[in-house]
């Protein structure tokens, strides 16, 4: 069913706006088109303020000068500017490194929503600091840009690194529908990722047993509570849902498919100075890690994604690199 947005306001959150790290870089990046002719001048994505955030640049909108009003007033650090990609869309760059007491933090989540975070190193506690920051500055905009005045005002949030923005809103901003998407269970990821198939066992896995096996508790709570709280939860595939009813608790509302935009890839057909000079810095690159000329028909095969040699195919793709070495020689 198609709805009219003209008049709602989206915020979507991701570790990797302005940050490219991973799959999901790609996910956001590649739908803003999309977005844009939805919402308009009405949707705004927030990122880590990182210090040196590729393709973003800072501008002077009235809508910043307004906001940054409020912020300020907060003592929120933010930047604001564009995403120098297709569409430039609006960004804001959030500070969070100084922003809350750990241990205070830590405390509030678990005391309002079960998140069980006692075993979580930086590489949990950074992001939930992030997050939070993210949504003391959605409640903010709201404030300060008066959303929602004639339209919704939505929060779209990606993956467990992203909850704790969630569950701020819900505690302290509930008037601004939420919305929460996992692209992989992270205990889905570790479990086939050491080689176990989820998928013909799923049924008899204990949850909460073996986050704690594989360490990673306080991530896949966090992920839980997001999950359950959120007003809309949505994944990428089936399978993923299949993994997110028994592991999370919660059938997503939603399955959202990844697609591509055609229209922000370069037509490479038409003109190759681009790859031809991306091609010869490959080359150059391959030559200094073997420590010899590679000549300049050689072929080059790319495989691009977090390391993780199961879930990527990482191993399928070397051997299929094993048999087209064979075929060719």
């Amino acid at each position: 069913m198609s709805q009219d947005l003209s008049n709602a306001t989206l915020f979507e959150v991701s570790w990797e706006v302005c940050n490219k790290v991973g799959g999901i870089y790609a996910v956001v990046s590649s739908k803003i088109l999309e977005a844009l002719a939805a919402f308009g001048e009405n949707y705004f994505l927030l990122g880590p303020d990182l210090g040196n955030n590729p393709d973003f640049e800072e501008t002077d909108e009235p809508c910043w000068q307004e906001l940054r009003q409020e912020t300020d007033r907060r003592n929120l650090n933010c930047r604001f500017g564009r995403w120098n990609i297709p569409g430039r869309p609006k960004v804001i760059l959030v500070g969070y490194r100084d922003r809350y007491d750990q241990s205070q933090l830590l405390f509030s989540l678990w005391n309002r929503y079960g998140v069980d975070s006692i075993s979580g190193g930086w590489d949990y506690v950074e992001p939930v600091m992030f997050s939070t920051a993210c949504g003391e500055v959605i409640e903010a905009a709201c404030k300060a840009l008066h959303i929602p005045a004639d339209g919704p005002a939505l929060a779209h949030f990606h993956e467990w690194m992203c909850g704790g923005g969630l569950l701020y809103l819900k505690t302290n901003a509930p008037y601004v529908g939420t919305v929460f998407t996992t692209h992989a269970t992270m205990l889905g990821r570790s479990m086939a990722g050491s080689g176990f198939d989820i998928y013909k066992q799923m049924h008899q896995i204990n949850p909460k047993h073996e986050a704690g096996a594989y360490n990673i508790t306080a991530k896949c709570s966090m992920e839980t509570a997001s999950a359950r709280e959120a007003d809309c939860f949505t994944t990428v595939s089936r399978i993923t849902a299949d993994e997110a009813g028994v592991f999370l608790g919660r059938t997503p509302d939603v399955l959202t498919l990844n697609g591509l935009d055609l229209r922000v890839i370069p037509d490479y057909s038409r003109d190759r100075s681009l790859a031809a000079a991306s091609r010869q810095r490959l080359l150059e690159a391959a030559g200094r890690l073997l420590r010899r000329r590679l000549p300049e028909d050689t072929r080059i095969f790319l495989v691009s994604g977090r390391y993780e040699y199961h879930n990527k195919g990482i191993d399928v793709f070397l051997d299929a690199l094993g048999m087209v070495n064979t075929a060719l020689s």
